[in-house]
Formats: structure tokens, C-alpha cells, sequence
């Protein structure tokens, strides 16, 4: 978490007594959501407690036992490829 004085930003009466009443206070950019303020207390109630993924060692270990990969998949591939011919230049294009 990256932490900032308060004199380095300004920050509106009504937005900190907002955030006082437990209140987020959504920041606009443009007419978008740019933050979100919010009151220190109810951070940790939000916040996942586990981290994500899993442990390195264990999805290595989900590696290792995965089956090997078909010798034969990438002959299939160019033949199926073969088979629909070129692709455009931008596959992205309007058609």
C-alpha cells in the first residue's frame, strides 16, 4: 500500500466527513471512477485474508503430473491450418 501525507492532497469538508461515517468516496476523472476513498477501518473487513494463487511448489507439482503434451498436435495444427487457407493481414479488420 502506498501511503501519502494529507497536506500533499486537498480533500473536500464533505468528503472527509463522508469518510468519517464510514462512507466511500468515489473520485471522478473525466466523468469516470478514478478511486475510491474510503475509511481505514473498513479496509481489512474487505480485503481477502488468504493470498491468491497457489504455492509455487505445489503447482510445480501440478505440472509434474500433468500428462505430455501430443507429439502430434503441432502436425495437426499446420494441417488444420492448411485446410482454412491464408489469414487476413488484420484479423481485427471490419469485414
Amino acid at each position: 500500500m502506498t501511503t501519502i501525507r494529507a497536506e500533499e492532497v486537498r480533500i473536500p469538508r464533505h468528503a472527509r466527513e463522508a469518510v468519517a461515517r464510514h462512507e466511500r468516496v468515489v473520485v471522478v476523472n473525466h466523468e469516470r471512477p478514478a478511486f475510491v476513498i474510503m475509511h481505514p477501518d473498513d479496509t481489512a473487513a474487505s480485503s481477502p485474508a488468504a493470498p491468491r494463487g497457489r504455492p509455487l511448489r505445489e503447482a510445480l507439482g501440478l505440472l509434474a503430473g500433468a500428462p505430455l503434451p501430443d507429439p502430434g498436435f503441432a502436425e495437426d495444427m499446420e494441417a488444420a491450418l492448411a485446410d482454412v487457407g491464408p489469414v487476413p493481414g488484420d484479423p481485427w479488420a471490419r469485414s
